[in-house]
């Protein structure tokens, strides 16, 4: 009789360890949430909720007939107002590639407007310049 309850004593630590092990290799293989795809996902919806949160708060007034071609209003001059945080720079940046962006007062009721920016190369240490709020350059050593 002994012998039964060490066995099944045995089997059940074996179980629970067996349990265990499964449950940390599980968690292991899910992706860290720190994962760029993640946290670019994150960002794209933020900003999509932060649209459509703004396009439905400005329409939601307005008489039912009048909604959708003002929400379409909103989203073009939204997407306007995004494409022109470029202006000055059309035609002149390049695709994941990072930049550093100096911003200055927008003016208007514009609250920035870029007024620099540096495309970063690797090998080549960015800082303040002396005296200045300029960028200075030279090449990693």
């Amino acid at each position: 009789m002994a012998i039964r309850v060490m066995v099944r004593l045995a089997a059940g630590v074996l179980a629970v360890c067996a349990a265990a092990g499964l449950y940390v290799l599980g968690r292991a293989s899910v992706p860290d949430r720190q994962d760029a795809a993640y946290a670019r996902g994150l960002d794209d919806g933020r900003a999509q909720g932060v649209r459509e949160g703004r396009a439905d708060e400005e329409v939601q007034a307005l008489p039912a007939g009048a909604r959708d071609p003002a929400k379409t209003a909103f989203d073009d001059g939204y997407r306007a107002g995004a494409n022109d945080l470029f202006s000055g720079y059309d035609g002149g940046w390049d695709y994941k590639v990072p930049y550093l962006i100096t911003l200055s007062p927008g003016g208007r009721g514009i609250t920035y407007r870029p007024a620099s920016r540096t495309p970063l190369h690797p090998g080549v240490d960015y800082y303040l310049c002396p005296h200045s709020q300029s960028l200075c350059q030279e090449p990693h050593s």
